[in-house]
């Protein structure tokens, strides 16, 4: 009943169809770990990601190299379109394109629908770390198209260590 209505609570703060396409996990490291692992993934595909990315999000991406999975690292500091530098990195390989919703060592906050609606266009999965800002800005995970979301609750939702959501 409990563990229900967290869901249901977090179905309303993200914006999420329905609390059953929410689930409970221990971290953002290991909702990550659950879209590397889950995908099929194909000799020649690649990621592109941030050389900023919090290491769980740049780590668990790389570990992939082993399929014969390429992680592109895009600088997104010091550049005047951070999602454009991102986009420039994308080919017809591309099956995922993962960023932070606000980036841990500067603040910079992504255009999270922007970037969707490229990955919807170019047929790329979409995956939004959103640690740094769910419970502190405002989430809808339709109007940012994307496929996944990861968070841990310690940080802006002050709940305690070990409860995240994906």
């Amino acid at each position: 009943m409990t563990e229900q209505r967290l869901k249901e609570q977090l179905q309303r703060l993200i914006g999420a169809q329905s609390s059953d396409d929410i689930a409970l996990v221990k971290n953002t490291s290991e909702a990550l770990s659950f879209v590397a692992n889950g995908l099929d993934w194909v000799l020649g595909d690649n990621v592109v990601t941030c050389r900023e990315e919090f290491p769980s999000n740049k780590w668990v991406w790389e570990a992939l190299g082993n399929c014969g999975v390429e992680t592109r690292l895009a600088q997104i500091t010091d550049v005047e379109d951070p999602e454009g530098a991102m986009f420039s990195l994308v080919d017809r390989n591309t099956r995922l394109l993962s960023v932070s919703s606000v980036q841990y060592g500067n603040g910079l906050r992504m255009d999270l629908p922007r970037i969707g609606n490229f990955c919807n266009e170019h047929g790329a999965l979409f995956c939004v770390d959103a640690i740094q800002s769910l419970g502190a800005l405002p989430f809808d995970i339709e109007a940012i198209g994307c496929d996944f979301v990861a968070a841990d609750g310690h940080k802006w939702m002050l709940a305690p260590e070990g409860l995240g959501l994906f």
